[in-house]
């Protein structure tokens, strides 16, 4: 329901039938509440593909979808992605146009969390803790604590920014501003993790906590794995 500046998805289909997605928004980043059906695999979110060579994919899904089939050794067959998303971008094999009849209102999907995507062992223990046991996991909070001033919408912005230019290179600046608003939203999930009176809500900040931490990590790594010596 949210629309944020220059994100999209496109689509990759291979000779042999897997389907490989990738979106033009930091390394393995997934909105909150959308699910990939277990089958569907995800560019950014591939462990075995190191994250600096991941990084050079950041806001150019086209080219993840690409290098992924190239790191497994499968034939990219076709890629589906809107007139738009094609428009400065040749993925070198047959293009499925998508029109806005055949984007559905509710894009809701059963399968896999953000947190299951990039973090499978996380969530599966997360998923074994009893709701009693869930303020364990939790670092002490202070009894004084103030919750932490949102700053969400500026850092978002930040974001975003970078895919407002066609310089080549915005990749380096928007994977940067992505682990500023990281460390942001892991501040502000542990805070609500800290101060919720009901388990659901308990475990959905703590959820939203280890997720933005797991992405933290990994854009960071990209980027210092990136960086000249």
């Amino acid at each position: 329901g949210v629309m944020d500046f220059g994100f999209f998805w496109v689509t990759g289909v291979t000779a042999d039938g897997t389907i490989v997605v990738a979106n033009s928004y930091g390394l393995a980043y997934i909105p909150d509440g959308i699910h990939l059906p277990e089958h569907v695999k995800m560019a950014t979110a591939d462990e075995s593909i190191s994250p600096a060579e991941r990084a050079t994919w950041a806001t150019y899904p086209i080219l993840a979808v690409q290098g992924w089939c190239r790191h497994h050794d499968k034939q990219l067959r076709a890629v589906v992605a809107t007139e738009e998303q094609f428009a400065n971008f040749d993925p070198g094999v047959a293009k499925i146009v998508l029109t806005a009849d055949d984007i559905p209102d509710d894009g809701k999907m059963n399968g896999r969390s953000r947190l299951e995507v990039i973090a499978p062992d996380a969530a599966q223990r997360l998923h074994a803790v009893s709701d009693t046991g869930l303020p364990e996991l939790l670092p002490p909070a202070a009894a004084d604590v103030e919750p932490p001033a949102d700053h969400s919408a500026k850092l978002w912005f930040d974001v975003a920014k970078p895919l407002m230019s066609t310089n080549p290179q915005r990749g380096a600046a928007h994977l940067q501003a992505f682990i500023a608003y990281a460390i942001h939203a892991q501040e502000l999930a542990l805070h609500r993790a800290q101060t919720a009176s009901e388990p659901a809500a308990q475990r959905a900040a703590i959820t939203d906590w280890i997720y933005w931490q797991h992405l933290g990590v990994l854009v960071s790594d990209a980027i210092a794995a990136d960086a000249p010596a």
